[in-house]
């Protein structure tokens, strides 16, 4: 994909919080940005899109540490090459991939974000059909990959960070032995050391035994970061509500005498999505290039020592 030109879309609340928490100073944006490119095309062994507001997203989440950024980068592509039966030859428009959305609405990614400018991706997990007759696990992420990643091309998102509310309501057993030890921890490993992206907070809600039969297979992979970062709400709405706006939730999730603004049905909700993002001309032209383009990496192509020499911004804590 060729290079676009740049033109910020941060509101004045995130552009804010970018400069206090990310060290992101608007006068000098550009000018990373452009070191970071440099550096890209400086390397070989590197393939990666040159698209700005995909770049300037492992920037942020690295704090504008311009080696940390690199890592990342590395890291991610690494990872997409490992698990390419997940990431590689992806077609966001495909039927299958449009009709595991609609028809499991088990991946919901709220419209809006929260009053921290967070935005909320609400998974069903009991809306999954774990029978194998639908989809595979493997089906699954390949539909599931290309709306996070269509999120994160939102540089408000960049900056403020998602927040997961994970629903087990009528979840069974059937689910652990079908995501498998081995799907769970590719899929930490993706999300967790690979992804540029801040999850600022993971809600669980509906827990029980199935919980805790599943957040037991998932437990030894999660960061530490991450782990301080889940609350468990048992079958407490109450409880998700003092987390998450009850303005951004679905009909669904609102108790009947609420009469406040709301995300509306689930059902309309990721048709919208679909529309008007997933398939919006800009980001689906990115998308198919990000799947099927000629990226990765090569690391017989990388030198030994290939530090940087320059000084760096020291990272704060996330």
């Amino acid at each position: 994909m060729e290079e676009d030109s740049y033109q910020c879309t941060l509101d004045k609340a995130s552009i804010d919080k970018a400069r206090e928490e990310l060290h992101e100073i608007p006068e000098e944006r550009l000018g990373a940005l452009q070191t970071f490119k440099d550096w890209i095309k400086q390397q070989p062994w590197l393939k990666t899109p040159m698209d700005p507001t995909f770049l300037l997203n492992f920037l942020r989440v690295k704090k504008f540490s311009q080696l940390e950024a690199r890592g990342l980068l590395e890291r991610y592509w690494v990872r997409r090459n490992k698990y390419a039966t997940w990431c590689k030859g992806i077609d966001p428009a495909d039927p299958q991939n449009l009709k595991i959305l609609r028809d499991s609405l088990s991946y919901v990614p709220l419209p809006g974000r929260d009053k921290n400018g967070r935005k909320v991706l609400l998974t069903r997990l009991g809306q999954i059909d774990t029978s194998g007759k639908s989809y595979s696990f493997d089906q699954l992420m390949r539909a599931f990959l290309p709306v996070f990643d269509t999120m994160l091309r939102d540089e408000n998102i960049q900056v403020n960070g998602f927040v997961f509310f994970m629903d087990f309501t009528d979840t069974t057993i059937k689910l652990q032995s079908w995501m498998g030890l081995e799907n769970s921890r590719k899929q930490m490993d993706l999300i967790q050391k690979a992804y540029p992206a801040r999850i600022k907070q993971i809600n669980y809600y509906n827990t029980g035994a199935v919980f805790e039969a599943v957040f037991g297979m998932i437990r030894q992979f999660l960061s530490e970061k991450i782990s301080s970062r889940i609350k468990i709400h048992g079958q407490s709405m109450v409880s998700v509500y003092e987390q998450i706006d009850m303005s951004v939730l679905p009909y669904e999730y609102l108790p009947d005498d609420y009469k406040g603004p709301s995300a509306g049905s689930i059902k309309d909700i990721v048709e919208n999505f679909i529309q008007n993002e997933l398939l919006e001309p800009k980001n689906l032209v990115f998308l198919q290039d990000l799947y099927n383009g000629p990226y990765g990496v090569d690391m017989l192509k990388k030198p030994i020592d290939d530090e940087p020499q320059a000084s760096f911004r020291k990272l704060n804590v996330d």
